[in-house]
């Protein structure tokens, strides 16, 4: 990626000289001056009142605001003397202003919802007429957008920008987003996407105006991507939108918002919206906020009917509804919006695509996930926040999905509390500094608490979770990944390549057997290999692992297990055996596939349940010897295997099947056994990938390095 812009250099967008300098030129202007942030529905209400007075009579400048903000103040507390003071001193001699305040200030002070809805209603009709050929950016309703300093657009710009400059403190991954945002920007239209202010605006303003949610530079960001960007169709650009960050920064309150948005001015035909959660009292959190909302909202409260577990609006027969995860209940529903809450504790997709493949029928769907890191990395929720880091570093494309994860860097120290924001970016509203400086000062006294810091307060997916503490952490796993030495950035294609690369080279075998509660593999092992068309052979292990498991039983094993079986199945790191057992004839199989295919010096095999089969493969011509799964014969293979990981000897190209494994293996010496020999750290944590690996591993050990290194005259015999 190029380097990072600085503020002056963003194409058309305006520096924070040029902004006070306007604010200078406009501050005796006719207008609407800043609304003051942080103030009660109250207070709001009457700032407002005074504000459309003022306004209806043309006396209000953009320099009123402390004025109107002192004018209110009396107002409340019935001070009246002291209101007729600030009239006299600001107003009284005032002439009206010649040039009156412009639509935009007109609309932004609406108290009332159907003129809110009609304007939004207005808005969405003229979209066509209002794209500038050669534009992203579209035309106000006066004419070109001048990005006025209190509009929604303008505030989310900014903070891109601040972000960008490194004013704003961010992680890696809401660095490239705003990037993403200021790129979209400039150079949407060229891929037929266009940003309209008046759609951002009239979001932020039901949030703040009917929801009394205050909104945060960020949050204001957020609704600007999600509902500013759309196709020249008019419908919406993003389908999804991946929001992750720290607990208590507001990301459910802003959920809320969104979906009494999608629910009653969105102009969907009869749409329905679900907060979904894998608990019921869960699903209810975000519906139990917007239904507040209503009843704290007069005209919201005169719209929409409350009901004990559903909020409907009859006009366009809507509905918002909680939604749990009764899988059999979401047969036959039509989402318009999904407010998908903390995904990190689904435990698989199930909910998810049922959900989701019912929005097809709608024109503009949105499926809106919030979350906070798992602890578990084998799970659907790390799967797709995986794909949203790749949205965002450009290796994956997807102009329909929007991605915000505040964390923080890997690099970082989670102990400094500068780097905290880059997960919180509400800190110091939502949550408070001493509560974070407590609960961390808290974990380094007692360590069982570092991991739950880090997935709640910095976003993080911990290497290593409370429950696991094997011998192969994830950091060192994935630093052996191997992907550039190949040239490909994916898993699959690096494997076909150096299969197709390295089909002369020798290389060891090793079987693992599981007939119905484990898995079965079958490990390649490559002493030395190639990586390109030509190459001299380097001196790096490679390992390539397929595993097995019979098809009948295998969802019941995906959800006993929490990881995807079944999309590993589909991508083809597992092959599924007919039946409900593990029929060792088609392991045999496999391997005399792989002795036809490649030069496979030895194999071995761990003599439960495969002497048979190894027999008749020696009878075969393919030599297979058994390796006794004692830590005596083991320890030398596995002490070889944990210093090749760790000092970056051995190569896997991301299997994600054997990286669950890895993960999985406790590789330590045992007074027990004497030795080391592979371990299960929980009877439903596997490693069978890993033990076929090691009786590979035992068997290159014990070739003598002539035959291991020579790539001309191996006799199978």
């Amino acid at each position: 990626m190029s380097r990072r812009k600085s503020v002056d250099e963003i194409k058309g967008h305006r520096t924070a000289a040029e902004l006070a300098a306007r604010r200078t030129e406009d501050e005796h202007a006719p207008g609407l001056p800043p609304k003051p942030q942080g103030m009660d529905a109250n207070w709001r209400k009457t700032w407002r009142k005074w504000a459309q007075s003022l306004l209806n009579r043309s006396l209000l400048s953009r320099a009123d605001g402390a004025a109107l903000a002192r004018l209110t103040d009396c107002d409340l507390q019935g001070d009246r003397d002291g209101m007729q003071a600030i009239i006299d001193a600001t107003w009284i001699n005032r002439k009206p202003f010649t040039d009156t305040p412009g639509q935009q200030e007109q609309e932004s002070i609406v108290d009332s919802l159907p003129d809110f809805l009609r304007a939004v209603d207005a808005a969405r009709k003229s979209f066509a007429v209002r794209m500038q050929p050669g534009a992203t950016v579209c035309f106000d309703d006066g004419g070109v957008y001048q990005w006025p300093a209190d509009d929604a657009a303008t505030i989310a710009r900014d903070y891109a920008l601040q972000v960008q400059a490194g004013t704003i403190v961010a992680g890696e991954l809401i660095r490239r987003a705003a990037d993403r945002f200021l790129r979209d920007l400039d150079e949407g239209h060229a891929r037929g996407i266009f940003f309209d202010p008046i759609a951002a605006r009239h979001v932020c303003q039901f949030a703040t105006t009917f929801c009394a949610l205050e909104l945060m530079p960020w949050q204001t960001w957020v609704l600007a991507n999600i509902f500013g960007f759309k196709r020249a169709t008019g419908y919406r650009r993003f389908t999804e939108a991946w929001v992750a960050m720290a607990k208590k920064n507001g990301k459910t309150r802003l959920a809320s918002a969104i979906g009494l948005f999608g629910l009653i001015a969105d102009g969907e035909k009869y749409p329905d919206i679900f907060s979904a959660a894998t608990k019921r009292d869960q699903a209810r959190l975000i519906w139990r906020d917007a239904r507040r909302t209503v009843t704290d909202n007069a005209e919201l409260r005169a719209h929409v009917q409350r009901w004990a577990g559903a909020l409907a609006v009859t006009a366009n027969d809507a509905s918002f509804t909680p939604l749990s995860s009764d899988t059999k209940s979401m047969a036959g529903l039509r989402p318009h919006f999904i407010l998908a809450d903390e995904v990190y504790a689904w435990a698989d997709r199930a909910q998810w695509d049922l959900l989701v493949k019912g929005n097809v029928s709608r024109v503009q769907p949105l499926t809106f996930a919030i979350t906070t890191a798992g602890d578990n990395r084998l799970c659907f929720a790390f799967n797709k926040f995986d794909l949203a880091a790749k949205i965002l570093r450009g290796i994956y494309s997807d102009d329909t999905t929007f991605c915000a994860i505040w964390q923080v860097d890997p690099e970082d120290n989670w102990q400094d509390e500068k780097h905290w924001p880059k997960a919180n970016p509400s800190l110091g509203v939502t949550l408070k500094l001493e509560h974070l400086i407590k609960t961390r000062d808290e974990a380094l006294q007692d360590p069982s608490g570092v991991n739950a810091f880090l997935q709640l307060h910095c976003n993080v997916w911990p290497d290593v979770t409370l429950t696991r503490h094997g011998s192969i952490t994830t950091a060192r796993w994935d630093a052996c990944a191997g992907l550039e030495l190949i040239g490909c950035d994916n898993a699959l294609d690096a494997c076909v390549k150096f299969l197709e690369l390295n089909r002369d080279t020798p290389m060891f075998a090793g079987v693992d057997i599981g007939l119905t509660s484990d898995l079965s593999a079958v490990a390649m092992l490559w002493p030395r290999a190639r990586f390109a068309v030509g190459q001299e052979l380097v001196d790096k292990k490679v390992v390539i692992v397929q595993a097995f498991a019979p098809e009948f039983g295998l969802l019941e094993k995906e959800k006993s297990w929490q990881v995807p079986l079944s999309n590993w199945a589909r991508t083809g790191w597992l092959q599924l055996l007919p039946g409900d057992m593990t029929d060792v004839r088609e392991i045999r199989k496999y391997v005399v596939n792989l002795h036809d295919k490649f030069r496979v010096r030895e194999v071995g095999f761990d003599p439960w349940q495969f002497s048979v089969p190894a027999a008749e493969l020696n009878d075969a011509g393919i030599l297979c010897v058994g390796v006794p799964q004692t830590a005596k014969e083991l320890t030398p293979a596995v002490r070889d295997f944990l210093a090749a990981v760790h000092n970056g000897g051995i190569v896997h190209f991301g299997n994600p099947l054997l990286a669950w494994m890895a993960g999985n293996v406790a590789l330590v010496e045992s007074e027990k056994h004497s030795g080391i020999k592979p371990e299960k750290l929980e009877p439903n944590l596997k490693i069978d990938a890993i033990a076929a690996t090691v009786n590979a591993w035992h068997r290159l050990l014990a070739a003598p390095p002539s035959s291991v290194y020579s790539t001309r005259g191996i006799q199978f015999v």
